[in-house]
């Protein structure tokens, strides 16, 4: 379900129950490097250290970006990407020019992409590592560990390949089109009040959530724009209607083909549009050639954050 569809004025309720690389041994952490790795949507402190920027519009945020150089063209040119994180959405990107609207969401959503997918390959490398480790000659830290993701993960059989279909990034290109769909360029309700780029319903287990006045639609809302593309990412690492989705995933990895223009195919149960949704996606991917940014890495620079008040969900 596109958020961009649904009608625009929400209310927001407290539930009471409340980095993409495909190479396997080049993962980063967004944090620092830890003998056993949380999956991002475990991680208690998402962002590095850095200072922090309060802006009040997507004007200030344009700025921003263009005196410190960071333009999309360097980034596809050098394969580098500044540590430039947004944590949340200004409410104005829509009275921007198109073209313009269109780079800075891309700009602002970028790093966060590669930090999850970053995370998620640092976790898996770990893994496969440990596969190579006779489950004899485990420590118990590494056993528990081990366990502690086949419990988030879901998965029972507590094989190592099993956790390896489901432990695994989503191409860049792919989220950055799911995100442009699902939020209208950053300009929904939802993603504005809820950090909710991608159409995430609220999920069973509760948390805090955006809902229609009648209440008949519930919404997954998050503090920042990182915890969004985590929860989103998980969903499709976990979800059975998204199995096919993970075992298309493993085939296009062994055949070095896995970007978004390929695995989108897999989303026809992700909306009602199905195969619509499907072809508008692979159209985004297309032209806006987002699938470029899948060999983009994180630089060593210095992170900042950068910071709309008053636009989420605080």
């Amino acid at each position: 379900m596109s958020l961009a569809k649904i009608i625009a004025s929400v209310i927001l309720v407290i539930s009471p129950m409340a980095f993409a690389d495909t190479n396997e041994t080049s993962a980063v952490s967004l944090i620092s490097t830890q003998q056993f790795p949380l999956p991002p949507e475990s991680l208690a402190t998402v962002y590095p250290p850095g200072p922090l920027v309060e802006l009040d519009n997507g004007q200030a945020l344009m700025a921003k970006f263009d005196k410190n150089h960071y333009q999309l063209s360097s980034v596809i040119a050098t394969h580098q990407l500044p540590r430039y994180f947004t944590e949340n959405l200004p409410g104005d990107l829509n009275d921007l020019p198109v073209q313009q609207k269109i780079s800075v969401f891309i700009r602002l959503l970028l790093p966060t992409i590669k930090a999850v997918n970053q995370q998620i390959l640092q976790v898996r490398t770990k893994v496969i590592a440990l596969s190579h480790k006779p489950k004899m000659h485990r420590t118990e830290a590494e056993q528990d560990w081990l366990q502690g993701l086949f419990d988030t993960y879901g998965i029972k059989s507590a094989q190592i390949e099993d956790l390896l279909l489901q432990l695994d990034i989503i191409p860049t290109g792919m989220v950055l089109a799911q995100g442009i769909d699902e939020s209208g360029w950053g300009s929904s309700h939802f993603a504005i009040a809820g950090n909710n780029l991608y159409g995430e319903h609220l999920p069973h287990d509760g948390g805090k959530y955006l809902t229609t006045p009648g209440g008949h639609v519930k919404v997954a809302a998050f503090d920042n724009l990182y915890q969004s593309t985590a929860s989103y990412i998980h969903n499709l690492n976990t979800t059975l209607a998204y199995k096919e989705l993970r075992q298309l995933r493993q085939q296009l990895r062994l055949q070095n083909k896995l970007t978004g223009d390929e695995l989108v195919q897999s989303l026809l149960h992700y909306s009602s549009r199905g195969q619509a949704y499907v072809d508008n996606l692979r159209a985004l991917i297309k032209h806006h050639h987002l699938d470029d940014f899948d060999s983009v890495k994180l630089n060593s620079a210095e992170s900042i954050r950068y910071r709309f008040a008053d636009s989420g969900i605080g």
